[in-house]
Formats: C-alpha cells, sequence, structure tokens
C-alpha cells in the first residue's frame, strides 16, 4: 500500500473532506511531481515567493497561509488545481497550504524507500532462431491472415454503411440520453392555488412517495404538473428529507429545485421574514448539499443597508450573518456559499480603504491549542473565499481566537453553536 493512502484517509477524517480528500491530495500530488525537480523545484518556488525562509533546506515546509500558498503557485495555476480537485479556489488554498508539510514528508519518505528498494535481476532468455523454411512459411500464413482480417473488417464497415445506418444512429441516441438523464431532477414551486410538481424520479416507488406526501399537504385538487419515471436515473439523496420538511414549505411563491445533488431555492417572492424562516428549514435538510439561494438576517440586514452607511454600520450587518463550517474543520459548508457572496458584494462596495479583521471563534470541544489553529484555519478559509469572490487583499485580516471569548455556556449544543462563529471588526 502507498503511504499516501493513510495520508487520505487521515486527511478526509481530521479535515473532515470525506471522499472529496482523495481527489484533492491527488491533485496536489501531480502538481508537485509535475515540477522540474518535483519537491526541490516546489522549494524553488517558496524562493521565488520570497518565502524561501518557510521551507529550509532540509527539513519539511512550516505550515502556510493561504495567500502564502496562491504566492508560490500562482493565482492562475490555484484556480485551475482547484478546478480538478472541485473545490472553491479560496477553500483549496486554505486545505492545501495546511496539508502541505504532511504531504512533503510522505513524497519524500515514498522517494526514499524507491532508492533503497532492490531491482530483481532481468533472467537473460536464450532464443534459437527456426530453421529458414518454418519461418517462410510463417511469414506467408501471417500475411494471409492480415489480409483476411482486412477484408472482413471492410466487409462489415460497408454493411453496417449501407443496412444499419438507423439502428447505429438510434443507439447512440440511447446511449446520449441515458447520460444527459442519469442525474434525478425535481422542480417544486408552490402557489396561492396550491403546488406544481415536475421532475424525473429512478423508480414509481419514488414518484408516488412525492405524489402522496403533496396530496396529504395540499389535497387533490390542488396538486399539477407530473414526475416521469426513468430507471437510468440515480437514486436522490435527497428524497427523504424533501418528505418530511414538505410541511414547512407551504409558502406560496417558493420555487424549489433539485437536480442533482445540486438544491437552488427561489424565495425572491416571499415576505423577508418568510425568507430566512423557510432558509433555515432547508439549511437544517440540505446543508450537506451544495444549496444556493438561501437567506440569513445578514443577508436581510446587508440589503437594507442605507446607500450612505459608515464602516461599523457594515460590520454590524456583516455579523448578522452565519458562516458554517463541517464539523471540526475548516472547510465551508456549502449553505454558507449565498452569505459570503452577498458579504463579499457589500465589502467590494465599500472600497479598499476599508480594513476589517475576519476574527473566528470556537466552542470549547476538543483542547485549546486545536482550537486556537482549527480557528485561524477558519477565519482564512474566510478570507481566502471572500478574496476569490472579488475583495481584495489588503482589506481582509484572519484572526483565530480559539474557544477563549465565549458568548454562550459551552455545557449546551445551542451555546455551543453561538460561540462557533466568525466575526467581522473594522480596523484603524
Amino acid at each position: 500500500m502507498s503511504l499516501l493512502d493513510p495520508f487520505i484517509e487521515d486527511t478526509a477524517l481530521h479535515m473532515g473532506l470525506g471522499h472529496r480528500a482523495r481527489r484533492l491530495v491527488e491533485v496536489l500530488v501531480d502538481y508537485i511531481r509535475s515540477l522540474p525537480g518535483g519537491v526541490e523545484g516546489l522549494r524553488q518556488r517558496f524562493e521565488q515567493a520570497g518565502l524561501g525562509h518557510e521551507f529550509p533546506a532540509g527539513a519539511p515546509p512550516h505550515r502556510l497561509l493561504a495567500s502564502q500558498f496562491e504566492r508560490i503557485v500562482g493565482r492562475a495555476q490555484l484556480v485551475e488545481m482547484a478546478r480538478l480537485a472541485a473545490f472553491p479556489t479560496g477553500m483549496f488554498a486554505v486545505v492545501a497550504a495546511d496539508l502541505l508539510p504532511g504531504l512533503i514528508d510522505v513524497l519524500e519518505r515514498e522517494a526514499a524507500e524507491a532508492a533503497v528498494a532492490p531491482v530483481p535481476a532481468r533472467v537473460p532468455q536464450v532464443v534459437t532462431a527456426p530453421p529458414r523454411s518454418l519461418r517462410g512459411g510463417a511469414l506467408r500464413g501471417a500475411l494471409w491472415v492480415v489480409v483476411a482480417g482486412a477484408l472482413l473488417c471492410l466487409t462489415g464497415w460497408i454493411h453496417q454503411k449501407t443496412r444499419a445506418p438507423a439502428g447505429t444512429m438510434a443507439q447512440v441516441a440511447a446511449v446520449a440520453a441515458a447520460e444527459r438523464h442519469q442525474m434525478p431532477r425535481l422542480t417544486l414551486v408552490v402557489k396561492d392555488t396550491g403546488v406544481d410538481v415536475r421532475g424525473r424520479l429512478p423508480s414509481e416507488a419514488d414518484r408516488r412517495r412525492v405524489w402522496t406526501a403533496l396530496l396529504a399537504q395540499y389535497g387533490q385538487a390542488r396538486v399539477g404538473g407530473d414526475i416521469q419515471r426513468d430507471p437510468q436515473t440515480q437514486s436522490p439523496r435527497w428524497l427523504d428529507r424533501l418528505i418530511a420538511v414538505l410541511p414547512s414549505l407551504d409558502h406560496p411563491g417558493l420555487a424549489l429545485s433539485f437536480s442533482g445533488d445540486a438544491v437552488n431555492a427561489d424565495l425572491g417572492r416571499l415576505p423577508e421574514a418568510e425568507r430566512v424562516a423557510v432558509s433555515d428549514v432547508l439549511r437544517r435538510a440540505f446543508g450537506h448539499l451544495p444549496v444556493t439561494g438561501l437567506w440569513d438576517r445578514g443577508r436581510v440586514a446587508l440589503a437594507q443597508l442605507p446607500e450612505a452607511h459608515d464602516p461599523p454600520q457594515l460590520a454590524k450587518a456583516l455579523n448578522k450573518g452565519i458562516v458554517r463550517f463541517e464539523h471540526k474543520s475548516p472547510v465551508l459548508r456549502a449553505d454558507s456559499m449565498d452569505t459570503l457572496r452577498a458579504s463579499a458584494l457589500a465589502i467590494r462596495a465599500a472600497g479598499s480603504q476599508l480594513r476589517l479583521e475576519v476574527g473566528s471563534h470556537t466552542d470549547s470541544l476538543g483542547g485549546s491549542d486545536a482550537n486556537l489553529r482549527l480557528s485561524q484555519q477558519r477565519a482564512e478559509a474566510v478570507v481566502a473565499e471572500l478574496r476569490a469572490l472579488g475583495v481584495p487583499s489588503s482589506v481582509l485580516v484572519p484572526r483565530g481566537y480559539g474557544e477563549d471569548h465565549p458568548v454562550a455556556d459551552n455545557r449546551m449544543e445551542a451555546g455551543r453553536e453561538r460561540n462557533r462563529r466568525i466575526v467581522y471588526t473594522v480596523l484603524q
């Protein structure tokens, strides 16, 4: 087993990346091995970026900030690596910067083991030439086989062209259709007169479950639309949770769509209070999936800022938003991205003269040193994502505070949830 395998397993467990850890590590490894000299080439990149002191000769690199990692690899390369790993750019930079020292150690140990591994000796083989008469017969036989094979291929090609073009095209079209329909899809539009549902699910049982739940919620006369059954469609990961929360989604004006694992909520026609309430329901139900269109009190406060607001008013509005992370991990949850996009837009509008500290706080579970490091990673993750969304680097300063400044009782989960927070502070 490769030394990378336990490293990937540890990354998946302790950073909350799950199955995504393997692809991320593979992208990093491919980048390092693509450099002239491999690890030594990476060390030269540190030197070129003015960060040679972070990777001294004969030692692994120190832990980096996401901004330092970006300086080393370059912005264009960072964006491409994040794309290949299927991560947001800022999040990829944070995780890669944290993993790099351990990954370098693994690669150097693998190289050392390969250098001392014994090379199996090759046993020379004695080949006896066949008699001249046998060689001539063999060559003539091989030539006839090649000619016969070519004639068969030509005949088959002519047959396909003249006899079965329609069938061939139909097969290609069927394959393409199957590929297009692999993702389960469902759209719900709630109206004053009821609900309209349309989509494609893999089985009749799935179709009936959705239809029965809607009939129970709205009644026979108020449910319209059509759900098609397609056995080529993958099983939806969201179906059970959707059926469980349907009673909480009876808000005329709401449009909710599922495509594969992605969830999009159109809440623009709801009153602001209902936007937040429905968003909270959707976060609890689908926060583990890529979900967009959600609101929170921070987005509402940012939308209500007066045109001529000052930096303290901006910070107050930003602090009403909630940024969520995977459990004990610096990985941002997908349901936080709408909040960060709205925050980035408001910060960019304030101008490059603004300076904000992005402070991260944790609960008290775990060791204090680990929590301090986790809080710094989370602050850097938020800063990296805001920078990726267009906020100038000079505006943001990440700082982790660990568990030292609680605002609620850590003995209760509700208190611990309040203590896990991002706080924006205006700097002079």
